[in-house]
């Protein structure tokens, strides 16, 4: 039999090791796991020299309707970091609160799309039934906001995050939490407002940990009393990792999602940097950093994702004289996959752990296992090449992404993707994108 493509002479990762071996690809799914010798012939042949092939990398946390970012600038920025499927999340751009919203955003979606994705729907007051809804058009997720999102996301208070996770429950499905505690946020910000702090430091002081602690044991415990799956977003707090592992010893489904940003900078980077390093929950403490490193690489954290959150420069800048005024997030799909391989290489990650929390557990917690997140015949053929030796320094001036910068300008990372490969076509290589608008794919559970 001849297939379409035979990818040769390759170290292939997975969360159970590594194997020298090769791929044949068929009608753009994995056809053959095989030694060389043992794979058929292909229309296209291509020498991976050596190097490791991990499953396509999911990014489970971004948000591309953020001006200047697009669908299609953003998802083209997750093709040139090695991102071969992308979930989108709501946002106050576009809030993805019903039925109709979620239609609508997947086709906007489609017609941008350079990598496969998914869409997460979001949970706002005033939208009874509609989590149903969109869970049953192939929602990968439901996420809700336990502080204000502001005045374009209806808030949500207990006794209707509640109701929400009964309804989730009732359908099996996964709320996405962003945890912090919405008294304590407020009642410090009104504080430091009349104190008539602007700096820098004001930021840390404004949603101290205490407050994202509170909130994700407070989640946790309503998970459990709902039955209701769920996973507490972006976590830098090790002892909300901590109260989950202990949640899923009693059998709660409770998760953890972390970013690579809570896995580089400290609340030191905050107050050095400001604005550009403004995000929410901010970091915490060297130590913290170095036990969310530890508890990602020994499982008790699950999943690592970007929360790709673009702002322009200009809407950064008006930081830089009052911390307040710059919003929340930064950019971060092109350095997903160059920060995750440098821990490989300081020795805080492996490369088998990293198959499993960039690819197959998202894929499996997102219900879009096995055809995304794995590297096994039936699976769609998306995989990403990486050379554990390359060097590159990290600048503003090599991002693609529309808003021009990342908080990591002028980091020299080791490792690094030279290709990546989307249901058997290459979408990536040498830096260049080479997949074309539109001819990525949405991804719904129901064809998991």
């Amino acid at each position: 039999m001849k297939v379409d493509l035979v990818i040769r002479n390759a170290k292939l990762v997975s969360p159970r090791g590594i194997i020298e071996a090769g791929v044949a690809v068929k009608d753009g799914k994995v056809s053959a796991i095989a030694r060389d010798i043992h794979l058929p012939d292909g229309d296209r042949v291509i020498d991976a020299r050596g190097q490791y092939i991990l499953p396509g990398f999911l990014d489970g946390h971004a948000h591309t309707f953020l001006p200047p970012e697009s669908p299609a600038t953003g998802m083209m920025a997750a093709a040139k970091g090695g991102i071969t499927t992308m979930l989108e999340m709501p946002g106050t751009q576009f809030g993805c609160f019903n039925i109709d919203e979620y239609k609508l955003k997947r086709e906007t979606m489609e017609d941008a799309a350079y990598v496969d994705f998914c869409i997460h729907a979001g949970c706002a007051s005033g939208y009874p039934g509609e989590l149903t809804n969109m869970w049953d058009a192939g929602a990968t997720g439901s996420k809700f906001f336990i502080s204000s999102a502001g005045p374009k996301w209806p808030q949500t208070f207990d006794g209707e995050v509640i109701e929400r996770f009964k309804e989730i429950a009732s359908f099996g499905g996964l709320a996405l939490i962003h945890a912090e505690n919405d008294s304590i946020i407020r009642d410090n910000g009104k504080r430091l407002r009349a104190e008539g702090r602007k700096d820098f430091a004001a930021h840390v002081e404004w949603r101290p940990k205490i407050s994202e602690v509170e909130a994700g044991k407070r989640m946790i415990d309503y998970l459990e009393s709902t039955g209701c799956r769920g996973m507490i977003v972006h976590t830098g707090a090790p002892e909300t990792v901590w109260y989950a592992a202990e949640a899923r010893i009693r059998g709660v489904e409770a998760y953890i999602e972390t970013c690579t940003q809570y896995l580089y900078l400290t609340e030191d980077d905050v107050k050095r940097n400001g604005p550009w390093n403004k995000f929410a929950p901010p970091p915490r403490g060297k130590s913290d950093l170095a036990e969310i490193r530890r508890m990602l690489q020994d499982g008790r954290i699950q999943t690592v994702a970007t929360d790709h959150a673009p702002y322009g420069i200009d809407r950064k800048e008006a930081g830089l004289e009052d911390i307040f005024e710059a919003p929340n997030g930064m950019p971060g799909l092109e350095t997903f996959l160059p920060l995750l391989l440098n821990g490989v290489n300081e020795g805080w990650l492996s490369l088998p752990r990293l198959a499993a929390i960039a690819a197959e557990t998202p894929a499996r917690l997102y219900g879009i296992l096995p055809r995304k997140g794995i590297l096994q015949p039936g699976a769609d053929a998306d995989m990403v090449f990486v050379d554990m030796d390359r060097e590159v320094r990290i600048t503003n001036d090599d991002q693609i992404t529309a808003c021009g910068w990342t908080p990591y300008d002028g980091l020299k990372v080791k490792g690094w993707m030279t290709r990546s490969i989307i249901r058997g076509e290459v979408v990536m290589e040498d830096d260049q994108v080479l997949s074309m608008e539109g001819s990525g794919q949405f991804v719904s559970r129901l064809d998991a």
